[in-house]
């Protein structure tokens, strides 16, 4: 007879910091504020090599641009075989509290704070902050590869009206 052993669950209770929330979406617009001058409606198409042999690049759409919010479409586009999918990222920039966050990744979108491990779609149980984590290093990739013009945050303009 074969005993089955089962693992002894510890219920990891995850808690989101707000704070820690804040602070990375904070730090994503000011990077994506001085790697895409104009985006708040000036300019509509960016497009970066991130490598020598060029096979790999970012492109950036602004989407939409309001008064208070713009939206950009962020791919990373390289040669692939046709069964890998680029990554694409939907980021919403908040102009008037001057913060950026990922509103959809590929075809996922709406998560929630904190998810249960494992569940039905495999998200991580931090999968909403780790897709900002993933958004500032790959901005702060494009940095460090000297891709952006200038290091110099567009200004917030207040409408006084």
């Amino acid at each position: 007879m074969v005993k089955v052993l089962e693992r002894s669950r510890v219920k990891q209770s995850l808690t989101v910091s707000l704070p820690d929330h804040h602070s990375r979406c904070e730090i994503n617009y000011h990077l994506c504020m001085s790697l895409f001058p104009g985006c708040r409606g000036e300019q509509t198409l960016w497009s970066f090599a991130l490598d020598t042999v060029r096979e790999t690049a970012v492109r950036v759409e602004l989407e939409e641009a309001a008064p208070y919010t713009s939206t950009l479409l962020i791919t990373q586009t390289y040669l692939a075989p046709f069964y890998l999918q680029a990554p694409q990222l939907r980021v919403r920039l908040y102009h008037d509290v001057g913060m950026a966050e990922v509103i959809a990744w590929n075809r996922h979108r709406h998560w929630r704070p904190v998810y249960q491990y494992p569940n039905a779609n495999m998200y991580q149980p931090d999968e909403k902050m780790a897709l900002n984590r993933f958004l500032g290093e790959l901005l702060v990739h494009c940095r460090k590869l000297g891709i952006a013009r200038s290091a110099i945050c567009e200004s917030i303009r207040i409408n006084k009206n």
